[in-house]
């Protein structure tokens, strides 16, 4: 990678960093768009996917009193099964074809949950949440984009902050901890990764203590708003770059 290349990886680890540790999500979300529109797309998911494993330790680190394990164990026991799939899609898919795809379904969700906030992305049981472990476990993977159902999904049945960011960020954890690995195991782990990663560490640790400062301002009642601007925000972002890749 050029010095170029390497000089955004830090200011969109900035960008991804701040994102993650406002909200509790994001930094794939925004890292994958930026990062596709001058590198490989499937560099840029392994790449993403190391940063958000770096970034959501520590800020789980913050919130771990808050985990429920009763909400995360069957999100994170449906990733598993996600996860090996998203492998073998990001092998063997387009993944502007597969971006376009979840950009859609997040800005179309985003919406639903914006006008109708009573609205449910179905009843919080043992089921749905494997559903949706499964489905985040698979984005994670294939498009390092492991946010959309878990998030949408979430923040449909949680009311609090802390309870939406802890359970969030344990899910995320839990998706990378399983496609690391198996990344490595697919041969898809480069030497650019690693160099690039290895980077933005300054940007990242930038990043989360800005969005820290921005977090201890957000006012309960505006955070909703606020996570579901971040969605649709970079939901249109994936499309932009998706189509460039297409293009």
């Amino acid at each position: 990678m050029t010095e170029a290349e390497l000089a955004g990886v830090i200011g969109i680890a900035f960008l991804a960093a701040g994102c993650q540790s406002l909200t509790g999500f994001g930094s794939a979300l925004v890292a994958v768009p930026l990062l596709s529109l001058y590198l490989d797309a499937k560099l840029a998911v392994v790449i993403s996917t190391l940063l958000s494993t770096i970034v959501s330790a520590p800020l789980l680190l913050e919130v771990r009193r808050q985990v429920r394990l009763a909400k995360v164990a069957p999100l994170a026991i449906g990733s598993v099964v996600g996860v090996p799939i998203g492998i073998l899609i990001l092998r063997e898919v387009d993944a502007g074809v597969l971006k376009l795809l979840v950009a859609a379904v997040v800005i179309l969700a985003s919406v639903l949950l914006f006008l109708a906030p009573q609205f449910t992305f179905g009843g919080r049981n043992v089921l749905s949440s494997l559903v949706t472990g499964a489905l985040s476990g698979l984005l994670r993977a294939s498009t390092s984009m492991a946010g959309p159902p878990v998030v949408l999904y979430t923040l449909s049945h949680e009311k609090e902050i802390e309870e939406f960011r802890s359970t969030v960020l344990a899910m995320f954890l839990a998706t990378s901890v399983l496609a690391v690995p198996g990344f490595i195991f697919a041969d898809l782990v480069s030497r650019d990764a690693l160099k690039a990663t290895a980077v933005a560490l300054p940007g990242m640790v930038l990043g989360l203590l800005v969005g820290a400062a921005l977090r201890a301002r957000v006012q309960p009642e505006r955070f909703r708003t606020l996570v579901l601007a971040v969605l649709v925000i970079t939901g249109i972002g994936v499309i932009v770059s998706a189509s460039g890749v297409l293009g």
